[in-house]
């Protein structure tokens, strides 16, 4: 199933471009060599023409429309916005949407700078994301190329250090006061004020922090785990896996997961972390309305559906939803709160234990509430769950194509039984059916030698048939 674009974006549709802060020579070179593996060639296109589209020294902010930017750069209306997205994803570029009354769209994209070299690769998953694109020859050379050996060594021979850099009023010791002062109704105030009003400054911020959004930070939870954990085992690739899918199913970040680790009897005698029992402690502490949890829905959801109306499979609130929210918040955005610990348990078990991806399991969860009038019935979900594995639903457009074709499916089905209930519906007479049974053969064949019968009603006697006239003769002398 494709996706539907054109609710989303449209060529017409006008964009505004504005800069973060200004972003150096040095920066785009981290863009190309750190990030262009992960985010791709179209991604990494868009973000050159968005940062070169303005007036870098200044910051002016630069406008047009999505057309402009399908011409320049050769890419259709779909692969422009998964374009857009992978640089959402990865903290390069933030999105706003405005509206007017005559519901027009107006975007404005803030470009944001990248990550320093050693913020990209203290960064664990983006340092695997790009491990897995270039392999380890690759990788080693930029890590070489922005390794800073002087400096470490530096560190290690002279680690006595004293900050001795001067304040402003040691240097500037003589500005007075009144070469600061500017009087109400002065020429100088009306000439800033003038100025303000003429030529407004970009709203850039030399203070800006590149970051990219996501919840687990390694190096934070190493910080809260006890002393029989060994943070090799813990923050491994296979136990970071599941600790990224339960952040994400309970919407943790990484002070409430941490919050979770600090307790000792989730370790094995190894000192390895326990998966299952830190999923039941997860689930308890959520029962008892005990878990730290963060405020991370996201904003571009449509809110037309919630408590006691859900989305029609296939539209695309049904298919964003799927996809940008964890099972348990889409559960709590169906109920209008915190849902029971069975509701928990059902996606939970589906997340966890069956191992199918969060985006099938919402469309599982919500096919199987409108289906079962907002019920989730065990023995239902594990029926379409074991469908949905033996084919290999991935996707969740998969699932919502499974889920319409089972939909017409049933219609048939139901309107071939309302027509074979209509054909054998019994002849009713005063309130009471009266039994259709097939007749037996003979006494079908009696009826209808009694229909091609002469009729005998007419004046007829014996004596007009001579055959049956013998055979009443010959009885009579039997008896």
């Amino acid at each position: 199933m494709r996706r539907l674009v054109w609710n989303e974006l449209l060529p017409k549709d006008r964009y505004l471009v504005r800069l973060a802060r200004p972003l150096s020579f040095s920066e785009m070179g981290f863009v190309t060599q750190l990030y262009l593996p992960i985010i791709g060639v179209e991604s990494y296109a868009l973000y050159q023409m968005l940062v070169h589209s303005m007036q870098e020294a200044s910051g002016a902010s630069a406008e047009g429309t999505h057309r402009s930017l399908m011409l320049a750069s050769s890419l259709s209306l779909d692969r422009l916005l998964d374009a857009r997205e992978r640089l959402e994803a990865i903290g390069l570029v933030e999105v706003r949407r405005r509206e007017n009354q005559q519901r027009d769209y107006y975007y404005e994209y803030l470009i944001k700078p990248p990550l320093a070299p050693g913020e990209f690769f203290a960064d664990y998953v983006l340092s695997l994301m790009l491990l897995n694109k270039i392999e380890n020859v690759r990788f080693s050379q930029l890590r070489q190329q922005y390794a800073d050996g002087l400096g470490s060594q530096l560190a290690e021979e002279y680690s006595q250090v004293e900050n001795i850099t001067k304040d402003f009023h040691e240097v500037f010791q003589s500005l007075k006061p009144s070469e600061l002062e500017v009087k109400k109704g002065s020429e100088r105030e009306r000439f800033l004020s003038e100025m303000e009003t003429s030529f407004p400054q970009a709203a850039m911020k030399s203070g800006f922090e590149a970051q990219v959004n996501h919840s687990l930070s390694v190096s934070s939870l190493r910080l809260y785990l006890p002393d029989n954990a060994d943070p090799a085992k813990v923050l491994d690739g296979k136990s970071m896996e599941l600790l990224f899918s339960l952040c994400h199913f309970y919407q943790l970040d990484s002070w409430g997961m941490g919050q979770e680790l600090r307790d000792w009897t989730l370790y094995n005698t190894d000192r390895s972390l326990d998966g299952d029992v830190l999923r039941k402690r997860l689930m308890q502490r959520y029962t008892e309305d005990k878990l730290y949890r963060s405020d991370s829905a996201p904003a571009s959801l449509d809110d037309d559906w919630g408590p006691g109306k859900l989305p029609e499979p296939g539209s695309e609130a049904f298919v964003r939803a799927c996809r940008l929210l964890s099972p348990l918040a889409l559960l709590e955005k169906v109920v209008g709160g915190r849902v029971s610990k069975v509701y928990l348990e059902r996606a939970e078990t589906l997340v966890f234990a069956d191992g199918m991806s969060a985006e099938v399991v919402n469309a599982l969860l919500l096919h199987t509430l409108a289906s079962m009038q907002m019920e989730l019935p065990k023995a239902y979900m594990e029926t379409i769950r074991d469908s949905w594995k033996a084919k290999r639903i991935a996707t969740v457009d998969e699932a919502v194509k499974q889920i319409v074709e089972r939909s017409e499916q049933r219609a048939q089905s139901a309107e071939k039984a309302k027509t074979a209930k209509k054909e054998t519906t019994p002849v009713r007479r005063n309130g009471r059916a009266i039994l259709q049974d097939k007749l037996p053969a003979s006494v079908e064949w009696q009826m209808s030698q009694e229909k091609a019968a002469p009729d005998v009603a007419k004046g007829q006697s014996i004596q007009d048939f001579p055959d049956l006239q013998k055979r009443l003769e010959t009885l009579r002398k039997r008896k």
